[in-house]
């Protein structure tokens, strides 16, 4: 330790302060040591650190053994701007002021002393000022950093003590519809979340506060300036807020995550719906096919029996409205199918004037005398659809408005179609009725599958989705706008065809005349009643065999020739597929005269299949005179290739 007295320029007494002076020097702190004599004029400087002497611009032996002057460092001049002491009998003291350098250099410096009055040393720390005084106030800066990334945040900060709020970050406030984080500040948590959530919100937080984690995001609705509410997902946490326990809450908004997840429901179930309805389709479609063969071939037979006309018309009308309720079955099973479907049908230019007048045309049949169809049909371009599909749309909606209508006379009882040219890109079909119209409540479920407002047994709740979905499919949009007791207004825009070609006009060729001609018929069906009912109705002018399955079928195949195969497609062990394939394999040339009969359902081999081939094809319920025709046909053009090959 040096002593009073000790040489001046002696620097191994300073050796006690070496590890002392490596650690101020590593801060970037200068460390100087002065020796206080028995009179003022006395004290020297006896060391001075690296960083000291960097700082005051001097060399080491110039500054040892220097006389010790508050006014100067080493010869260097020191100009203070304050000095004082903690207390008037400390032994520190602090100065702020600038060195003057040689160099011209005006170096602001911190001087701290600490007096050892028993030793007669003391020890000098210089600090350049700037660093000083940027690490005083970079806490600070952090802070305010700090505050200005969690305010910028685009997720919601909340900060609760005692259960009022004591801090919020900018979107924050936003979600709360508030202009300033003052409006929030004390609030409490009850007055802020939907009274439901308010219990758990609270247990939530007390578990965060004694130390424990949840398990999973929390989901609350806070409850917005305006009174509306807003969903969010929140995570709290405990922290520490000006020393007290507090928690910090995260919030999200997640009202578009939640409405992608109620589409995502909603399509979840059309899909279900869509599987249900073909399997329906499929399982009703079996025996209403005999059922209304059997009507039909009953119907037609009747009237050759011998017995008392009135009795066989009594019996006949039965039968018809036998038919009727079979056919009405038929025609929802027919929507079903629609529905269901999830093949593409084909598109191209449609001339929309000709659909709409023939689908008039079929509506005017249903309104007779009760109203009148007014058509405002300009000259549009063709647009992009399917010209059968689109019929379909425009009759489910006239027939719609003419079972909408409420009026006593012909005259009150109106419909009105207009097509025009929507911009550049759409044409625009509206219908109109004067109808009982679509209370408000309901508009938004109209397109909704089976919603109706009609009476039951009017309606099934599957016309309106089925025209949404054909609309969309090709690009189109529709709409409704309606009003209690003055009727509604379906509007359906749809795009222009841009690569449509004018058309061409061609003569009609005439059919080719038809040699009718006994044909040999295999009928292929695992339902017993089905091939019973075929073979009953065809044998009348063909020779008819019938399989219950695809392997009976290849062993009647393998004896005999055949000139049309009626063959259903869904079959259990082998379906209709697999005996194409297997016919193409065994009798080439023996797949053309195969025609499927389908229920409706369809696998995703087997509509691959319909696809990529060009078989023809009849649907269940069969109509009695549509099925001998096309067999008629096939059994003519199979007896044309006969002859003209041998």
């Amino acid at each position: 330790m040096l002593a009073a007295g000790s040489p001046p320029n002696d620097h191994a007494s300073a050796a006690w302060a070496e590890p002392l002076i490596a650690a101020a020097g590593k801060a970037g702190i200068g460390v100087a040591v002065s020796v206080v004599g028995v009179y003022p004029e006395e004290s020297r400087w006896v060391y001075a650190s690296p960083v000291a002497m960097e700082l005051m611009g001097t060399q080491l032996d110039a500054f040892v053994g220097s006389r010790f002057e508050q006014s100067h460092l080493g010869g260097v001049p020191f100009v203070a701007t304050s000095v004082f002491r903690d207390h008037p009998s400390s032994i520190a003291y602090w100065a702020t002021g600038e060195l003057v350098r040689s160099d011209s250099v005006r170096v602001p410096i911190d001087w701290i002393t600490i007096e050892a009055e028993a030793a007669h040393l003391s020890v000098h720390w210089f600090i350049h000022a700037n660093s000083y005084r940027r690490i005083r106030a970079e806490p600070s800066a952090a802070k305010v950093s700090f505050r200005e990334v969690i305010d910028s945040a685009p997720d919601s900060v909340i900060v609760l003590a005692d259960g009022r709020v004591v801090y919020a970050n900018r979107t924050m406030v936003r979600f709360w519809g508030y202009e300033h984080g003052w409006q929030l500040i004390g609030q409490s948590l009850s007055g802020l979340v939907l009274p439901n959530d308010v219990e758990v919100a609270h247990a939530a937080f007390e578990t965060v506060l004694c130390g424990e984690r949840l398990n999973s995001p929390l989901e609350l609705r806070i409850l917005r300036r305006d009174g509306q509410s807003l969903p969010v997902e929140t995570l709290p946490v405990r922290m520490l807020w000006q020393g007290e326990p507090a928690v910090v809450v995260v919030a999200r908004d997640v009202s578009g995550r939640r409405q992608v997840q109620i589409q995502s429901i909603k399509t979840d179930r059309l899909a279900a719906v869509g599987t249900l309805a073909a399997g329906v389709a499929h399982e009703i479609n079996n025996p209403l096919a005999y059922v209304l063969l059997n009507l039909q071939y009953l119907i037609r037979e009747l009237p050759k029996l011998e017995s008392s006309e009135d009795r066989v018309g009594k019996l006949l009308e039965r039968l018809r409205e036998a038919r009727h309720g079979a056919e009405r079955v038929s025609a929802i099973v027919r929507d079903l199918r629609t529905f269901s479907q999830t093949d593409e049908e084909s598109v191209g230019a449609v001339e929309l004037r000709r659909v709409l007048v023939g689908a008039i045309n079929v509506a005017r049949s249903q309104l007779m005398e009760r109203g009148q169809i007014i058509e405002l049909l300009d000259n549009v371009p063709l647009v992009r659809g399917n010209a059968s599909r689109l019929e379909q749309v425009f009759l489910n909606l006239l027939i719609n408005a003419i079972q909408a209508l409420c009026g006593t006379r012909p005259e009150e009882n109106v419909i009105r179609i207009r097509v025009k040219r929507s911009g550049d890109a759409q044409v625009l079909v509206e219908i109109s009725d004067s109808g009982v119209g679509i209370p408000a409540e309901h508009l938004d479920r109209v397109f909704d599958p089976f919603f109706t407002t009609k009476p039951v047994g009017l309606g099934t709740g599957l016309g309106l989705p089925i025209c949404h979905s054909i609309i969309t499919k090709v690009g189109g949009t529709i709409g409704v706008t309606s009003e209690v007791g003055k009727g509604s207004t379906f509007q359906i825009r749809l795009p222009i065809d841009r690569e449509a070609q004018p058309p061409m006009i061609r003569t009609p060729t005439p059919p080719p005349t038809r040699v009718a001609a006994r044909a040999r018929v295999l009928v292929v069906d695992d339902e017993l009643t089905v091939v019973s009912m075929l073979s009953r109705i065809l044998s009348e002018e063909h020779s008819i065999e019938v399989a219950t399955s695809a392997e009976t079928a290849l062993e009647l195949l393998d004896r005999e020739d055949f000139d049309v195969v009626l063959c259903d497609l869904l079959m259990p062990n082998m379906s209709g597929v697999d005996l194409y394939e297997e016919v193409s394999r065994r009798f080439p040339g023996l797949q053309e005269r195969i025609v499927f009969m389908t229920g409706g359902a369809f696998t995703p081999r087997a509509a691959q299949f319909l696809s990529n081939v060009s078989n023809p094809r009849i649907e269940k319920p069969f109509d009695m005179r549509s099925l001998r025709r096309l067999v008629r046909d096939m059994a003519a053009n199979r007896h044309v290739k006969s002859k003209s090959s041998s």
